[in-house]
């Protein structure tokens, strides 16, 4: 098994013992990113990448995102690589500016290795409509079942095993329905969680910023570091950052789960 498709947690052990190095696995995802058959992405940042990987500072690799390779819907801002929505109408337009995520993981030394595809300006709820063509649910290789949309190839490339997470956005159901279809942990917050600047806005009233993970541990460890106030984006909530991940392994004893049965 590749390490790419353990979670971030277990990576991040391994790199820790020595087992992988961030170079082997920028290199790896990159070349996995060059060979997918699911029409997954829009711009792959070979260069950008490994230019990171060469810079990453030894003292911090207790950090858990610490070269980690990742991978953004092409929505997300993102400094000298393009990004275009999946639209022609976009094409060729490179931002001079990071999005408040992707600052911030960039900050905690995740690596981006590509940009992914999606419903063309995440309007759809398919993976149909970018101006690349379909994409295909890595668990049909007849590519005649859908990854679910708009955040299509984050989510198909989480689930092919290329990168460990991926970010999305979700505006109806967009992270929420391809997560189903493809048996990963898609994590939309609450309404200004985490901010959007940055974002090409589709109905920013509804707009989220959120990922796909492979387990809940990753999903809360995400949100640790994206969740908080932007002065960037006036409408970020103000409210305290908890350690979302404190209780994960406090078990459900004593919880009650209700069931609205009219939904």
């Amino acid at each position: 098994m590749s390490y790419l498709e353990l979670s971030i947690r277990e990576i991040h052990e391994a790199i820790i013992s020595g087992k992988v190095t961030p170079l082997e696995l920028a290199q790896e995802a990159i070349a996995k990113a060059k060979a997918d058959k699911n029409n997954a992405f829009e711009y792959i940042c070979e260069k950008e990448a490994l230019e990171a990987v060469q810079n990453l500072d030894e003292s911090k690799k207790n950090n858990l995102l610490w070269g980690i390779p990742f991978v953004a819907k092409d929505n997300l801002s993102t400094k000298d690589i393009p990004t275009c929505g999946s639209s022609n109408i976009l094409n060729g337009y490179v931002p001079s500016f990071n999005a408040t995520v992707i600052q911030k993981l960039i900050d905690k030394k995740a690596i981006l290795i590509a940009k992914s595809t999606l419903d063309e300006l995440s309007m759809g709820g398919t993976g149909t409509t970018g101006h690349l063509g379909k994409t295909f649910n890595p668990y049909d290789k007849t590519h005649t079942r859908q990854v679910g949309g708009s955040s299509s190839g984050s989510a198909s490339v989480v689930s092919s095993g290329i990168v460990p997470f991926a970010l999305g956005s979700d505006t109806g159901d967009s992270i929420r329905k391809p997560a189903s279809y493809t048996g990963l942990v898609g994590f939309k917050g609450t309404w200004s969680r985490i901010s959007r600047y940055g974002m090409l806005p589709f109905a920013p009233s509804l707009d989220h910023v959120g990922y796909f993970t492979r387990n809940v541990f990753d999903s809360a460890l995400l949100l640790n570091t994206l969740a908080g106030r932007d002065d960037k984006d006036l409408t970020s909530s103000n409210m305290e950052v908890k350690d979302y991940s404190a209780h994960i392994f406090d078990g459900v004893k004593g919880m009650k789960f209700v069931v609205i049965k009219e939904i």
